[in-house]
């Protein structure tokens, strides 16, 4: 007699769980805006603005898997003068945590950068630089939920870059904005 009532609570509740797990978005794009800084083995070689572009798919529950692409301008203008910019484009895992209208998250993955920049020491002459370099990256941030589709919310990503020249980054970090739209 067990089984038939329990049969009819699984069909009953069944649906009902699986609506709710579809209920969730498949991803979101998202547009990201703040600063950032970069270091290269010795010191800082300059700080500037950061923007960026990203999408994510939901993998499993509360796991996302992300594609980035950011762009890091950077200037120092003291005795040691640095110009330039980083294009880094990166894919991470994404896990948040909880199902609350705002979310904490964690992430980490890997990273491609471009730099391309000028440095100067003193008055001595003007060196250009070029790489493309391998790296890994963390970070977090909160997505605040605003109604059904937008997200906004607080971000950190440091990236770790293996750059071949002296002047090149080798550490990167930035904080900033991010604004989705899920989908």
């Amino acid at each position: 007699m067990r089984i038939p009532f329990f049969i009819i609570a699984l069909v009953l509740v069944a649906p009902h769980n699986l609506f709710a797990q579809t209920r969730d978005t498949r991803g979101s794009i998202a547009a990201i805006a703040g600063a950032g800084r970069t270091w290269d083995d010795e010191s800082q070689i300059g700080s500037g603005a950061a923007v960026g572009g990203r999408v994510d798919w939901r993998l499993i529950g509360n796991t996302r898997v992300e594609g980035a692409v950011e762009l890091f301008g950077h200037d120092r203008n003291d005795v040691f003068q640095a110009h330039g910019h980083t294009v880094l484009a990166s894919a991470s895992l994404v896990q948040r945590f909880g199902a609350a209208a705002v979310q904490p998250y964690v992430l980490g993955g890997v990273t491609v950068a471009h730099h391309s920049g000028t440095t100067q020491l003193g008055t001595g002459p003007t060196r250009r630089h070029t790489s493309t370099d391998t790296g890994y990256h963390f970070g977090g941030g909160l997505a605040v939920r605003l109604g059904q589709r937008f997200e906004i919310g607080p971000e950190a990503r440091f990236y770790i870059l293996q750059a071949d020249n002296d002047s090149d980054p080798a550490w990167a970090d930035w904080f900033g904005v991010r604004f989705g739209v899920r989908f």
